[in-house]
């Protein structure tokens, strides 16, 4: 009798324990959710004029609170756009940037940047020397709109948290400019909401989010 109880003890300790362990060698379960939105268009725009042009990935604009996250947003829309294998010539922001300094307009890019903080314009004659500079009739000026994290605990054994929900919200916005004209030709938004549950601290990193979501607002500008 006491050692079916003893039995039942260890069964009933082990059973929980291997759910876990199993649990975790399944790998995270993961949620997406995305909703993209065409802000505006130009009458005159036609996806095919960026057919072997160069196009060029500014700085981004984020909020002084995620000021961090600048050169990660920029690099990740350069890297959802080379990877659509489109017949364009993407300037990586290094490169834009590396550019814009070697023809020295870092003062006058610096200028820009800041009265489009304040007034969401790219002023046409500095933009217009920068698009010079860089040999590129257009620029994608991408923005970080809010991007927020939280956890919480969803399995738990013997006091110890096991597994945990971590959910991410991304917002961003992206837009694209002639350089020749101070036009903008084309402008969406995003929102993209992750949700995964893994027995690990692991996180997704930002610009794996990041990048998922702008090549979903790609897709609306190649349709």
């Amino acid at each position: 009798m006491i050692k079916k109880r003893r039995h039942r003890r260890v069964l009933t300790f082990i059973w929980p324990v291997a759910a876990v362990l199993l649990v975790g060698c399944a790998g995270p379960l993961t949620q997406w959710q995305a909703a993209t939105s065409l802000v505006s268009k130009a009458s005159s725009f036609a996806p095919s004029v960026l057919e072997n042009e160069r196009v060029a990935v500014l700085s981004a604009e984020v909020s002084l609170t995620s000021e961090g996250f600048s050169h990660q947003v920029s690099r990740s829309l350069g890297a959802a756009l080379e990877q659509r294998k489109r017949p364009i010539k993407v300037l990586l922001p290094y490169e834009t940037l590396s550019l814009i300094n070697e023809a020295g307009l870092a003062v006058e890019y610096q200028d820009m940047v800041s009265g489009y903080s304040r007034t969401g314009i790219l002023h046409r004659p500095v933009l217009e020397k920068i698009g010079r500079s860089l040999d590129a009739n257009y620029v994608f000026q991408p923005t970080l709109v809010m991007f927020s994290q939280s956890s919480s605990g969803r399995l738990s054994f013997f006091g110890l948290r096991l597994s945990q929900t971590r959910i991410s919200i991304l917002r961003l916005t992206m837009q694209l400019w002639d350089t020749r004209t101070g036009k903008i030709l084309w402008e969406s938004t995003g929102e993209a909401t992750l949700a995964d549950e893994d027995v690990r601290e692991s996180r997704i990193p930002f610009e794996e989010i990041a990048q998922h979501l702008w090549a979903r607002m790609l897709d609306d500008l190649w349709k």
